[in-house]
């Protein structure tokens, strides 16, 4: 019997420029903080999509990929949990899961148009910068599963965008 080999890991500059993904930050804001340009950050993001088998995916994705294999910490917030509707579970669920505004509709029943006012209040329910940022902070609080310690970043570079 053959096992599957465990996937191939982040180097540490890599991590250093993909941790802040999990504040929302874009690729300017994470090259200013890290002295790299926007083309390096997005350089390290293309390798960490290529690595987790996740090319072409949004950043929601992405995000919930490096934090479920726990390749970044998820990022620090002293807000509790909203509150969440099962249908804004389901919603947040689908952002994690699916890249494209068509599948998270069909995932949670609704009209693909409906679909970017439905993240936006959501988003904004949870104080969040962007749907990218909303996951992070739902892993945060625990709504994929206990949160659970990763292994740490840049601790530098993620405490700047913290929340």
């Amino acid at each position: 019997m053959t096992t599957a080999p465990p996937p191939t890991r982040l180097t540490e500059p890599q991590r250093r420029a993909v941790a802040p993904l999990v504040y929302g930050a874009s690729n300017e804001g994470i090259g200013a903080r890290i002295h790299l340009s926007a083309a390096g950050v997005a350089s390290h993001i293309r390798t960490a999509r290529k690595r987790f088998n996740q090319l072409g995916c949004s950043r929601p994705v992405l995000v919930h990929t490096l934090l479920s294999s726990r390749e970044v910490p998820p990022p620090t917030c002293q807000r509790a949990c909203p509150d969440f509707t099962t249908p804004e579970l389901q919603l947040i669920r689908a952002i994690a899961t699916y890249s494209r505004n068509e599948d998270i509709a069909q995932a949670v029943s609704v009209r693909t148009d409906d679909v970017l006012a439905e993240i936006d209040a959501v988003v904004d329910k949870a104080c969040a910068d962007n749907a990218t940022h909303l996951i992070g902070l739902a892993h945060t609080w625990g709504l994929f599963g206990p949160a659970r310690d990763a292994r740490p970043a840049a601790p530098t570079v993620t405490a700047e965008f913290g929340t």
